[in-house]
């Protein structure tokens, strides 16, 4: 495929993304799991370092709804965290079929809704347990390294 038609190809999806974008609105976010697991004082030594949270994200439409799902799984020295939440969107007008379109919305408005619910909960968990908050990355660094599931 030629420059040009490229270019023609990613300026069409991005049209049909910010169509997308202006028609969904977000009807409800909600939980699929809150965990959290404070290690014992031998837990603590024999645990790896952390590498960061894990966070994975699926996209799925049906009718006139998309959702847009992020679980978000983080070790600490002092706990363990599960995070899993669903953005769920009314969508007037046609569904996108096109896998770049998906991928866009997945990322700037799906993961960009849900991703401050996860960090409050994870925050809200460590206080509850009495450990200090581990501080998440921004969204931005997240949606980085982000890899989303379409189906």
């Amino acid at each position: 495929m030629t420059t040009k038609r490229e270019r023609a190809k990613e300026s069409g999806a991005e049209a049909q993304l910010g169509m997308l974008i202006s028609n969904a609105e977000l009807q409800d976010v909600v939980f699929l799991e809150l965990h959290a697991v404070r290690g014992g004082v031998e837990d603590v030594s024999e645990m790896e370092p952390p590498d960061g949270p894990n966070m994975k994200v699926w996209y799925r439409a049906s009718d006139d709804q998309i959702q847009v799902r992020c679980r978000l799984d983080l070790e600490t020295p002092e706990a363990q965290f599960k995070v899993d939440a669903v953005a769920a969107f009314a969508v007037s007008g046609q569904l996108p079929t096109d896998e770049a379109v998906k991928a866009g919305f997945t990322q700037r408005i799906g993961v960009a809704v849900i991703y401050p619910y996860l960090r409050e909960s994870v925050h809200d968990l460590a206080r509850k347990m009495g450990i200090d908050p581990p501080i998440l990355s921004l969204i931005a660094e997240s949606l980085d390294r982000l890899h989303p599931t379409i189906g």
